[in-house]
């Protein structure tokens, strides 16, 4: 290998400017055409290390041994082209800028060359552009692989969401349980590629139902793992037979120190006695749920009677909200994304316009009523994408 290969008086004193190391794999077969190329890079401002090939084998060999910043070739070599050399390379390394400078090369040939993935060809007869080619195309490589850089890391990340959003979505019930007499069905849509929002179905020691909704602040990564906490704290504490008050009081205490400052969990914690249609429930800081008669008319409302978990000192009340469900009664749970999604024009669904969705469709099973409203909710934002979960929850006592 060469190196500084250069002729004249260097400039001395503080002004003397000072060359760039290149690193220069030339496939030629000419000493004399090759010493010309190093000298125009060194008068460009270049302080060249080279390595002159000619053949297909010494190819090989120099891509092996070593990163090149740039590639010049000749066309026709014994034995090989340039067309061969640049398939050696580009299987070696497909980002090295690769330069045809040749003394005989027709259009159509240089136009195939670029097309494979040459960056230039230059003639022999006229170089006066080879150190701009040089230099335009250090700074394209540079661009390309920090662009390829940032797909890979890009394409990592979307990865790790994936296994995240799969991980989370089986943390959500894999089906509604089956109870006698009712119908339920629950649904939650993250506008990442994993969410805050939680909803569940929880059955305690006493032959109840526990039905969960909340809400973490924000959406993506971290609100999701948030998420998994409560889960895993809620159906910990339905397990010891507490009141509902009791278990919000003790999530809230468990839940403190995961959340920080900057966060907060909302949730609607219910549970259904299924042999009397008893319904119990307690809202902390959630949008207010509510229960259709069988004629569609509010019932009931679920309204916040105690602070979301991570906001200030939980204040528990000491009774929750009890009613009685009746053959027809629906119940309704949503979280906020369903609510405040809103058009173009600043708009919002809200609570009006969700009851509306329920009561027109109280007749479906209460899957297909979820996935009704949530859909409408999604057409009405008129975005391809959510700004905020949705997640929705209905249950119908249908004898």
């Amino acid at each position: 290998m060469g190196k500084g290969y250069g002729g004249g008086g260097a400039v001395k004193g503080p002004f003397r400017r000072m060359k760039k190391s290149l690193n220069v794999l030339i496939i030629e077969d000419s000493e004399v055409d090759m010493v010309v190329l190093l000298s125009l890079l060194h008068k460009g401002g270049y302080e060249p290390d080279f390595r002159r090939v000619e053949t297909a084998g010494e190819l090989r060999a120099a891509m092996r041994e070593q990163k090149w910043d740039v590639v010049l070739s000749d066309h026709m070599l014994p034995g090989f082209n340039s067309s061969q050399a640049l398939e050696i390379v580009r299987a070696a390394d497909p980002d090295v800028p690769f330069l045809i400078v040749s003394g005989a090369i027709g259009d159509e040939m240089a136009v195939q060359a670029m097309k494979a993935g040459a960056q230039d060809y230059l003639m022999k007869t006229n170089l006066s552009r080879l150190v701009a080619a040089v230099e335009r195309e250090l700074i394209d490589v540079e661009h390309r692989r920090a662009r390829r850089s940032a797909e890979r890391a890009l394409l990592a990340q979307e990865e790790e969401f994936r296994i995240a959003r799969e991980v989370q979505q089986d943390l959500f019930p894999a089906a509604p349980p089956v109870l006698e007499g009712y119908d339920l069905a629950g649904n939650s849509r993250p506008a990442a590629a994993t969410g805050g929002d939680y909803y569940d179905f929880i059955a305690d020691p006493d032959g109840g139902l526990v039905v969960v909704v909340g809400d973490v602040t924000g959406h993506g990564l971290g609100p999701a793992l948030l998420m998994a906490d409560a889960r895993a704290y809620l159906r910990t504490l339905v397990g010891w037979k507490p009141r509902l008050t009791e278990i919000l009081e003790k999530a809230a205490g468990l839940l403190g120190d995961d959340l920080g400052e900057d966060r907060f969990v909302t949730l609607l914690l219910a549970r259904l006695l299924p042999a009397t249609g008893d319904w119990e429930f307690i809202n902390a800081g959630h949008p207010a749920g509510c229960i259709l008669d069988a004629k569609g008319n509010i019932k009931a409302e679920m309204v916040a009677s105690a602070p979301a978990l991570g906001i200030g000192q939980m204040a528990v009340p000491k009774e929750s909200g009890r009613i009685r469900l009746e053959i027809g009664d629906l119940v309704l749970l949503l979280t906020d994304g369903v609510l405040e999604a809103h058009s173009l024009s600043g708009e919002e669904f809200g609570e009006q316009r969700a009851r509306e969705v329920v009561r027109r469709e109280r007749a479906r099973p209460a899957a297909e009523i979820v996935r009704t409203l949530l859909d409408e909710a999604r057409r009405f934002s008129e975005r391809e994408y959510l700004e905020d979960d949705m997640t929705a929850v209905v249950l119908k006592r249908i004898t």
